[in-house]
């Protein structure tokens, strides 16, 4: 409201006084509101990067290796025909002494990661529709949760709703895409009030974000082994704290990604949402947990869900809240990646393009 007197007292001094003074339209605030975040709340502040070579998160300068394979992660890809693994290797940020989550433990220069290449796509030339067909198909990025950290690849096989139902030849038949799974530091994923992943251009959010950039320029380079992605349809899903790094992720590009669904997550702090890119939201959470809460957390949850809701669909962005029951034999978050709802929900967004936040 501060805000708003100033602006009135402005307008009242540079208006002629024959002309009525104008509040600012909910949008013009909006993205006042998101340009001011930076200096107003500790939480959206930029990270100090060195000066001079660019900004992390918008493709910094890294480079893609082998990962030496033993024999148990061998039978572990055996499983999933396609699935490969790698190593991600940004150039250092320098910034290690810097005080980000837990210090250094959340930081790293690299990452081993899982990647799907989906089968090159049949040519169609019965079908007159396909000629405008661009061949580039969608990227979903999986982030794991907190029992999923370090550098043995075999422990991103603990949770496998995502990867199993993607590689799948069913799904690729009916959705060819590419399958992304980043390995997070041991102790990166710490759902602290402050710091990392409540701060969105931390360096370890930033390094993600630079993989995912890798990929796609890789895609491009594939030639007929692969298509290409389609940057317009890259989409973010993630379990507990992953699910954090992902809505840090989107909160730090808006339009950047299509749509961010996750299991088990909330931002830590309200967002500040882009009103030009509000983003589309998929919340997961267990039916039981919810209903056993007491009263005053359930109160706050709606509280919060409601503005949050309220502010991306005012927008024009898309929100959904759903709870889940655990399978017969499949974790409640296994029930929602399992769901065609849910999948038929991601891939009919698309994001108009990338709005660049500040520098």
């Amino acid at each position: 409201m501060v805000f708003v007197s100033i602006i009135a007292s402005v307008a009242v001094r540079l208006a002629p006084m024959t002309e009525p003074i104008v509040a600012p339209d909910a949008t013009a605030l909006a993205r006042w509101e998101f340009d001011a975040a930076p200096t107003l709340v500790d939480w959206r502040r930029p990270a100090p990067y060195p000066p001079g070579k660019g900004q992390p998160g918008y493709g910094w300068p890294s480079r893609v290796e082998d990962y030496e394979v033993d024999n148990a992660l061998a039978e572990k890809l055996a499983e999933y025909p396609g699935l490969e693994a790698h190593w991600f290797v940004r150039e250092p940020l320098d910034c290690k002494s810097a005080e980000y989550g837990r210090k250094a433990k959340s930081y790293a220069d690299a990452i081993p990661f899982l990647l799907f290449r989906p089968k090159p796509r049949p040519c169609r030339w019965w079908n007159p529709f396909s000629w405008f067909d661009s061949g580039k198909v969608p990227l979903v990025v999986y982030l794991p949760g907190n029992g999923e950290q370090g550098t043995d690849l075999v422990k991103q096989f603990r949770q496998v709703g995502v990867i199993g139902r993607v590689v799948g030849d069913e799904f690729q038949d009916d959705h060819p895409a590419w399958l992304l799974v980043p390995m997070p530091p041991t102790n990166a994923n710490c759902g602290i009030p402050s710091g990392y992943p409540v701060q969105p251009r931390a360096p370890l959010i930033t390094l993600y974000d630079d993989l995912v950039l890798k990929v796609v320029e890789m895609s491009c380079a594939e030639g007929e082994t692969a298509p290409p992605v389609d940057n317009r349809r890259i989409y973010l899903t993630g379990l507990g704290s992953g699910g954090s790094m992902a809505i840090a992720m989107s909160l730090d590009h808006p339009g950047r990604y299509a749509a961010t669904a996750v299991a088990w997550a909330r931002p830590h702090h309200q967002p500040v949402l882009h009103p030009d890119a509000p983003g589309n939201w998929w919340f997961g959470y267990e039916e039981k947990t919810y209903a056993d809460m007491p009263e005053s957390y359930k109160d706050f949850y709606e509280k919060f869900w409601g503005k949050f809701r309220g502010d991306v669909e005012r927008f024009g962005g898309s929100f959904v809240y759903r709870t889940y029951s655990k399978g017969e034999n499949a974790w409640w978050w296994d029930v929602m990646w399992e769901s065609d709802e849910f999948w038929k929900w991601c891939f009919e967004k698309e994001s108009e393009c990338e709005v660049e936040v500040k520098k």
